[in-house]
């Protein structure tokens, strides 16, 4: 009975994390990998591994929604990818050695870092986007690869997309529209959250029977609320778009770290 509440519990939240994940360009680990620690009480690999698996099935309806659109920058993506992969395999591995209650300190204060960030360059990038074309952007940037290999390193170590990181990076320091920005990193996600979570699954033997019941209704709550998500994107204006990333990041980041003494 508790696996069948427990599975009914992961869909719900499934779904929200979808929603939130296709509208402000974040995966929704930094919801469900605290979910999965906290509430389930699964380990830190197992959680960052059941949360990168939801990724992809999320950007998969994401991106086939955003390609529809016409808002993915295609040139962007192959030369954030080339470098996020290195770094969502090595995070991944590194992740092995982390004890789960040290890996359940530290991650809210990154959320938090994350979701300060975002609100201040919110604030001072409203609506000052770049109007040139990405390919002088991309040209000669070696920021832009040291923070692609960042975002691939903190997503395959915590589990969670790289929208924090690439997002605001793309949007507050290129000045690349919002929408842009976020689609493209959603069909980014798809490919390094798929690897992220194959290293996750081969470094550990804990997987199961019931890890596969948490996957099916983590597979139907992010199809589902990858449409939801992609369709409300659509519609809102990009100033809203970019205040809506930075509260809601910092609000969990937050909320994760009181968990920490509280013990959610």
């Amino acid at each position: 009975m508790t696996i069948i509440l427990n599975s009914l519990a992961v869909l719900i939240v499934s779904i929200v994390v979808s929603i939130l994940g296709n509208i402000i360009g974040i995966g929704g680990g930094i919801i469900l990998v605290p979910f999965f620690i906290y509430y389930l009480h699964l380990s830190s690999i197992i959680a960052s591994g059941l949360s990168l698996f939801t990724i992809v099935v999320s950007t998969i309806g994401g991106t086939y929604a955003f390609i529809k659109q016409k808002t993915i920058d295609y040139k962007l993506f192959v030369v954030i990818i080339a470098f996020i992969l290195p770094g969502i395999i090595v995070g991944s591995i590194v992740n092995k050695f982390i004890k789960t209650q040290q890996f359940a300190s530290i991650f809210p204060l990154w959320v938090i870092i994350i979701g300060i960030f975002s609100l201040v360059s919110a604030k001072k990038n409203l609506l000052k986007f770049n109007s040139q074309s990405t390919t002088n952007i991309i040209k000669h940037n070696n920021l832009l690869r040291f923070i692609s290999f960042l975002a691939g390193f903190v997503s395959g170590f915590f589990g969670v997309g790289i929208g924090g990181i690439m997002g605001t990076y793309l949007v507050a320091v290129e000045e690349i529209s919002p929408r842009t920005a976020f689609s493209t990193l959603i069909m980014t996600m798809t490919i390094t959250s798929l690897i992220g979570f194959i290293i996750h699954l081969t470094n550990t033997s804990s997987y199961s029977h019931v890890w596969l019941l948490y996957a099916i209704s983590l597979f139907i709550g992010a199809v589902s609320g990858s449409q939801i998500g992609a369709y409300i994107s659509a519609t809102l204006d990009l100033k809203t778009l970019r205040v809506y990333q930075g509260w809601i990041i910092l609000f969990l980041g937050f909320f994760l770290f009181l968990g920490n003494f509280i013990k959610i």
